[in-house]
């Protein structure tokens, strides 16, 4: 027999499972009993931030994770105020969560914050398929036996911006999307120019060989062996290709890259990354630009380098792993990736929605080519050794050399690949 106390609850549940997302307080949003009580008890969540601290991107989140779930108060640390990751963890004070990018897990495993996050994702419902799967991948490259220790929630791109006011000075027409590199030098030639006391250089790659050598997914060091991986046909296309941009007569670097486009406004155009808090001012300065797709090799078309995934990680020692989920739900929400996407950041989801938004609140955008960044796809994000950044950086020396004609190329990467084996043996004795 029905009641009507039975009938109430029945209606009252009905409304929890019906009730909009943002009060919802499973993970995700899925349809089902909601795992907190109504009034669940307070609690106060920590995050550190192990890069750079953003202050809107705190006080948006904050906000929105209280509006989703009251319960919870997020304390975002200032690494500024000495709360940087390895002050916390020398003072015992491990956060919930820590906000970082996917380069960095695999260093967390010897300091004891990674966590296998799969059984309270499970555990919540929380629903993983709101994300494009190559960032999960991404995020995968620190597991050892499919872990998932962290999620993404905003990445970065790679393009080509040019500056349209040398070009029209020069009479030369704007690079456009689907260039391959061979391409690209070949229009730098022609806006590299020496006119009225100024030199004018036509491309830079942004970062030497190094960003350029990613679609190819070249490493200068076998993660698998620890060997130097740099003395073959790969890495010489890439040592011939950046030195042909820098032999043309009047396009050797000479400063700070991004100073020559935005500053200066005498580099025709560059291979760079998100750089639109530098061209905003810059446009106010008087500079004329536009983007287009980053240009490609033809054996990998439509990719462009490492794009760094930015995560959030619940760690090991965290006492409140539910609450940090949902903090971490709010965070990759449709709702605050949207409002992320309009004022200029890249999100992880699959929405199209989300997508579409992308810099709608940033007018300075209205007119340009964003559309052309999405033509291409990153690389997927290489599982580097610990010795990466020593091994590049012994590349990038043996690459100056080449240029400045004191070795050919193939003396270059063979004393590339001596050195960095001389490395790697040295930092083991440590």
């Amino acid at each position: 027999m029905v009641t009507k106390k039975t009938l109430l609850l029945s209606m009252l549940g009905l409304v929890l499972v019906t009730g909009c997302a943002g009060q919802s307080e499973n993970p995700g949003g899925t349809a089902g009993n909601p795992k907190e009580p109504e009034k669940a008890e307070p609690v106060t969540i920590t995050a550190a931030v192990d890069g750079a601290y953003n202050e809107v991107f705190d006080t948006l989140l904050t906000r929105h994770v209280k509006e989703k779930y009251p319960h919870i108060t997020l304390s975002l640390m200032r690494p500024a105020e000495g709360n940087t990751l390895d002050n916390l963890i020398i003072a015992g004070t491990i956060p919930d969560i820590i906000f970082t990018f996917n380069g960095n897990l695999s260093s967390y495993r010897t300091k004891g914050l990674l966590y296998d996050m799969t059984g309270v994702i499970q555990e919540n419902n929380f629903n993983l398929d709101r994300f494009e799967t190559n960032y999960i991948d991404d995020v995968k490259i620190a597991s050892t036996n499919g872990e998932l220790f962290a999620l993404p929630y905003e990445t970065t791109f790679h393009a080509l911006y040019y500056n349209k006011t040398i070009f029209n000075k020069f009479g030369v027409d704007y690079p456009k999307d689907g260039m391959t590199w061979d391409q690209t030098v070949e229009l730098g030639k022609r806006v590299t120019r020496y006119e009225s006391g100024t030199q004018y250089r036509g491309l830079d790659p942004g970062a030497g060989i190094i960003w350029i050598s990613q679609p190819l997914s070249l490493a200068a060091v076998d993660y698998k062996t620890d060997k130097a991986s740099i003395n073959n046909e790969g890495w010489k296309k890439i040592f011939e290709l950046v030195n042909a941009m820098y032999s043309i007569p009047g396009n050797k670097p000479v400063g700070n890259v991004l100073n020559e486009f935005t500053k200066d406004k005498t580099l025709a155009m560059v291979g760079h990354l998100n750089i639109f808090s530098a061209l905003q001012p810059a446009e106010k300065e008087g500079l004329e630009w536009d983007v287009v797709q980053y240009p490609s090799f033809p054996e990998k078309p439509n990719i462009y380098g490492n794009s760094s995934v930015y995560v959030g990680t619940i760690t090991q020692a965290s006492k409140h792993k539910k609450a940090a989920l949902q903090v971490l739900d709010v965070l990759t929400s449709q709702e605050f990736q949207t409002v992320r996407a309009k004022s200029g950041s890249i999100t992880t989801l699959k929405s199209e929605e989300v997508k579409k938004s992308f810099g709608a609140d940033m007018p300075f955008l209205q007119g340009k080519n964003v559309a052309g960044i999405f033509k291409s796809k990153p690389v997927s994000y290489p599982v580097a050794s610990q010795y990466r950044p020593k091994a590049e950086n012994i590349a990038k020396a043996k690459f100056t050399e080449y240029t400045e004609g004191t070795i050919d190329v193939n003396t270059a990467l063979a004393r590339a690949e001596e050195e960095i084996n001389k490395m790697i043996e040295a930092e083991k004795q440590k």
